[in-house]
């Protein structure tokens, strides 16, 4: 296996250090940060030292594709559960480059987390195995009826983004998010 990162796992690494895991970002942010991971992957053929934007455009389209990100150019770029996987499993690749999870990112990680394992519908379902309900559900991913469905869609891909590390919360989400996307509410 080659120890070199490839371009879709520069740009994650790069969302991901950014805080893509709860926000979206910037095109321009993300070719930033990509360029100093990795300058020549990124950069044009006679100008070494210019980003070329197009190459990354495409290239998160590319993912975007592939289920590892979730946007477009307009509203920006935020990586899924499955984009977060990849960044994983490209941790022991050298490229001169520390992933790091922003502050932000780790605080309101803890805070969900905690918030969660307090959560009445959480301990049933540990505890019991009660299927939580829609009211307790939107309240686990802070939703309701006036959330807008793009939004809805946020929140929920934030909430278990941020929880990912905690296997026993992560399954809770992924299990019980239904409930919340199915209804009409």
């Amino acid at each position: 296996m080659k120890n070199i990162l490839n371009i879709n796992e520069i740009l994650l690494s790069s969302i991901y250090s950014l805080g893509g895991s709860r926000e979206f970002l910037d095109t321009e942010d993300i070719a930033q940060k990509a360029f100093k991971i990795s300058p020549s992957k990124l950069s044009w053929k006679k100008y070494k030292d210019q980003i070329d934007l197009n190459k990354v455009k495409v290239n998160l389209y590319s993912a975007s594709k592939k289920k590892f990100v979730y946007g477009n150019e307009k509203k920006g770029w935020m990586l899924t559960d499955k984009g977060i996987d990849i960044i994983h499993g490209s941790k022991n690749k050298t490229n001169n480059f520390k992933l790091r999870m922003t502050k932000m990112d780790k605080i309101e990680r803890e805070r969900e987390i905690s918030r969660i394992e307090k959560n009445i519908a959480y301990l049933n379902y540990v505890n019991s195995k009660l299927k939580p309900s829609f009211r307790q559900m939107q309240n686990i991913f802070k939703v309701d009826g006036y959330t807008s469905a793009e939004n809805k869609k946020k929140r929920i891909r934030k909430v278990i983004n941020l929880c990912k590390e905690n296997t026993k919360i992560y399954k809770f989400l992924e299990r019980n998010k239904k409930i919340i996307m199915k209804a009409r509410i």
